[in-house]
């Protein structure tokens, strides 16, 4: 081995064992999660225990990714739209669950809230509730949704997602996973 690179060899042990030593010495005695000795366990108060268990009949995944981006106007605006079908033999209902995902970007203006909302056969269906403002300087940032509805009648629906904006977005993608439970 030529001399360059033992030389080279030992400053890299020494640097490495120096780093070691300063990153084990800063740690302190701080532990790493909160303290699990006397816990205080609290529930929320309307804290839903299943009684009865549904299986998944269908789903449904749509995405759309804009290039290089989609402007979309202030309010309201349609992402995508489903068909389906409730109910199979011995069902009288079903649940529908939808995980949605988008980016978008404030492209220059302040508190520019979004939503994503569901709509399930022309109702504003779950929480529609703001979920976060777009940056405004310009750089893309997810909001995302989980809307689960009930108890939905036999028979054939639409339903189709929503994203809203104060002032107006610059908007990238967005994904949304249906999925159809039956009892």
């Amino acid at each position: 081995m030529s001399k360059i690179a033992k030389l080279a060899l030992c400053i890299t042990v020494t640097v490495l064992l120096l780093g070691a030593y300063f990153i084990v010495s800063a740690a302190g005695n701080t532990q790493a999660g909160p303290n699990t000795k006397n816990i205080a366990l609290s529930a929320l108060p309307s804290l839903n225990v299943p009684t009865n268990y549904e299986g998944l009949r269908s789903n449904f995944v749509t995405a759309y990714t804009c290039s290089p981006y989609c402007a979309l106007g202030a309010g309201f605006t349609i992402e995508d739209n489903v068909r389906f079908q409730c109910g199979s033999t011995g069902a009288s209902t079903c649940t529908l669950v939808v995980n949605s995902f988008a980016t978008s970007s404030g492209g220059g203006v302040t508190n520019d809230l979004r939503a994503l909302c569901l709509v399930l056969d022309g109702y504003i269906v779950g929480a529609c509730a703001y979920d976060g403002e777009d940056l405004a300087d310009g750089t893309y940032s997810a909001v995302n949704a989980i809307n689960s509805v009930n108890n939905i009648p036999v028979g054939n629906h639409t339903a189709f997602m929503l994203f809203y904006s104060t002032y107006g977005d610059d908007f990238f993608t967005f994904t949304n996973q249906y999925n159809v439970y039956k009892p």
